[in-house]
């Protein structure tokens, strides 16, 4: 079951990738596939452990044909052999918003993944390799 903090990380990722949308002057419908996109990113917690739920996700939306499957499937890898847009949007957004659903600053979410999962998880280090990747295509 997907917890309340994890709900409202959720709904604050779909905010910010909707307005993150409309910043860089993305249409309208854009804009709402960003929210939706957001809104599924973490489905595979329903069904998964923390470790693999992005795969679970992405192969529960590939059976039906979401568009955006491929983000759900790699969001949060950066060693991802697949690359997009949305994708990198998509984990602007996930490293902005921390456990609790509060908009953050790179440095603030990496002290609380490692406060969560230890400074030499996978977690942490892939977390720590996606950040330096987004930093570098400043969105």
């Amino acid at each position: 079951m997907i917890s309340n903090d994890r709900q409202a990380h959720i709904l604050a990722v779909a905010q910010l990738m909707e307005n993150k949308s409309k910043t860089l002057g993305k249409s309208e419908n854009y804009a709402q596939e960003m929210f939706c996109l957001g809104f599924v990113h973490d489905i595979g917690y329903e069904f998964g452990e923390n470790k693999n739920h992005e795969l679970i996700g992405g192969e529960i939306l590939e059976r039906t044909n979401y568009k955006y499957a491929s983000e759900i499937k790699y969001h949060g890898n950066p060693h991802s052999p697949y690359h997009s847009f949305e994708l990198d949007l998509l984990n602007w957004a996930d490293m902005h918003i921390n456990s609790k659903g509060e908009y953050v600053e790179f440095e603030k979410r990496l002290k609380d993944i490692e406060k969560r999962y230890g400074k030499t998880s996978e977690v942490y280090l892939n977390a720590c390799s996606l950040i330096e990747q987004i930093k570098e295509k400043n969105l």
